[in-house]
């Protein structure tokens, strides 16, 4: 890897994770013997290929999430940013905090990790980094095993779509700071803003080019209390 590009991770913890069922954000609660937003910062914060971490968290969170931060003693992390109200505002602030706050160069590569996928290892850390500084985008994804079909209107169905070409996108997801960055101002500006799913959708659009990291199916989001028994069941497999 390039020695010119600093190595940045940005987590994610904007949302209240009200699907969980918990009176708390999500990424509090006891995901066995720690919150869940611990997992996924450890991994980054022991990683040898992260240099710097920054944390998004929900604004009325803020407070909380610093607190968890210092209890765990995470070294890496170097702030906690209050989020916006949806993903892409919450990663558009992350990102001009590290342009106009951190002056972060254009090349530093900034990998963004949902909190809520505890199954982050260093193989898809490093993965991500090596495809974005080599493509200039990095998607972690799977192929589908399931078919997979097109509807207009969720009830009709209009075609299925080839199978071989279908990919189910994860995080992390890489890219350089410059590219990101303006490519979320120009999406920010899209009148059908719900078309974007992830940063990959966002980067593409603006006409960059994201090549494939191959994900895992135990890279899956926690989204419900069964959610957290499976990762616990793979964690001790």
């Amino acid at each position: 890897m390039s020695k010119e590009a600093k190595r940045i991770a940005v987590i994610l913890f904007g949302g209240k994770g009200l699907r969980f069922g918990s009176p708390l954000p999500k990424q509090f609660v006891p995901i066995g013997d720690r919150p869940l937003l611990f997992y996924a910062t450890k991994v980054l914060d022991e990683s040898p290929f992260v240099e710097d971490i920054y944390v998004v968290s929900h604004p009325e969170y803020v407070d909380q999430m610093l607190s968890f931060i210092r209890q765990y003693r995470f070294k890496k992390v170097k702030a906690v940013l209050s989020g916006g109200d949806t993903r892409m505002e919450s990663v558009f602030k992350a990102l001009k905090f590290l342009k106009e706050g951190e002056k972060a160069s254009d090349k530093d590569l900034i990998l963004i990790q949902d909190g809520d996928r505890p199954s982050l290892n260093d193989r898809l850390i490093q993965r991500n980094y090596e495809v974005a500084m080599d493509f200039g985008g990095a998607v972690t994804a799977i192929p589908s095993t399931d078919s997979v079909f097109h509807s207009e209107d969720g009830d009709r169905v209009k075609n299925y779509l080839p199978r071989k070409q279908i990919f189910l996108a994860q995080t992390p997801q890489t890219f350089p700071l410059g590219n990101l960055y303006r490519a979320y101002k120009k999406a920010l500006k899209d009148e059908e803003k719900e078309k974007y799913t992830d940063d990959a959708s966002i980067y593409l659009e603006a006409g960059y080019r994201v090549h494939i990291v191959e994900g895992s199916v135990k890279n899956f989001k926690i989204t419900t209390k069964r959610d957290a028994d499976m990762f616990l069941l793979e964690a001790k497999r």
